[in-house]
């Protein structure tokens, strides 16, 4: 039976929805007459680095399925040859992320002089998503689903789940089921998970910071 590639898909999904609308909300607001007012800057730059932490977990999801897929092919030796540039994007996603993230903080305090300097770093990171992404779908997801049983997968699934150290699982969670539908969503949420008013506030908690964010 194959894998169940739902996870990875949404996940991809949003992470590309949302470095476009932070680059262009950025770009717009650099180009603005006047700078964004401070508890907006601050939900930004909030909102960008909670995104950026969420791209780390989907590229800790990456590592841990990469040997998954190079136990499945019948040659191994080209397929590793291959992820070596998943690898090397990886490395340069973590520096990105990473002045990206101060540069938010730049932001936060003082948006009309950082403004551009954040549009410019997140425009960077939106093409390197992008292509990364493209070559993940190209390259990789149909050998999973090809190649990769289920069960092997979802023991991945859950190694992944075991070693997540998202510093805000809650918004990780809203963030990714904002994007999916609702079949998705059903087949993301497992069977007993949170609570029912859990699993209404959280949505409605990130929704609210969404507006605050790309409405103002």
């Amino acid at each position: 039976m194959a894998a169940h590639l739902t996870g990875v898909r949404v996940a991809h999904r949003a992470i590309l929805a949302d470095i476009g609308r932070l680059a262009g909300l950025l770009a717009a607001l650099a180009a603005a007459a006047e700078p964004a007012a401070p508890a907006r800057a601050g939900a930004i730059a909030g909102y960008v680095q909670r995104f950026n932490e969420a791209v780390r977990g989907h590229q800790r999801e990456d590592r841990i399925l990469w040997p998954v897929v190079l136990d499945a092919v019948p040659d191994a030796a080209e397929a590793a040859a291959g992820i070596v540039g998943f690898v090397a994007d990886h490395e340069a996603l973590d520096v990105l992320q990473a002045e990206c993230d101060a540069a938010a903080a730049r932001f936060a305090a003082d948006p009309g002089r950082h403004a551009g300097s954040l549009a410019g770093l997140l425009a960077v990171q939106r093409d390197l998503l992008a292509a990364h992404i493209e070559a993940e779908e190209q390259y990789v997801l149909p050998v999973i689903a090809r190649r990769v049983p289920r069960a092997a997968y979802a023991a991945a699934q859950a190694r992944i789940r075991q070693a997540d150290r998202c510093a805000d699982p809650a918004w990780s969670r809203a963030w990714l089921l904002s994007h999916a539908t609702e079949d998705e969503a059903r087949s993301l949420v497992p069977a007993g998970g949170a609570a029912p008013v859990v699993e209404e506030r959280q949505p409605c908690a990130y929704a609210a910071l969404a507006s605050a964010v790309f409405t103002g």
